[in-house]
């Protein structure tokens, strides 16, 4: 039985330099759009969440391509 395509991206100990990553950027981005807490709280979820879903369709392509 072959592992799972996103058990197997999770295999690669870089991969998780992207979160804090992507969570520092989606909190910055969003602080310079807005100056209320709460609403670059929700704004920076929403980014990150958009990041990480792009960044697993990334990985998805490259493991059919690669």
């Amino acid at each position: 039985m072959e592992p799972s395509i996103l058990l197997g991206l999770l295999n690669f100990p870089q991969i998780w330099l992207a979160v804090p990553l992507a969570l520092a950027f989606s909190v910055v981005y969003a602080a310079t759009r807005a100056e209320s807490p709460r609403f670059i709280a929700v704004r920076a979820a929403k980014i990150a969440g958009w990041l990480f879903f792009f960044l697993i369709l990334v990985g998805i392509a490259l493991h059919f391509v690669v």
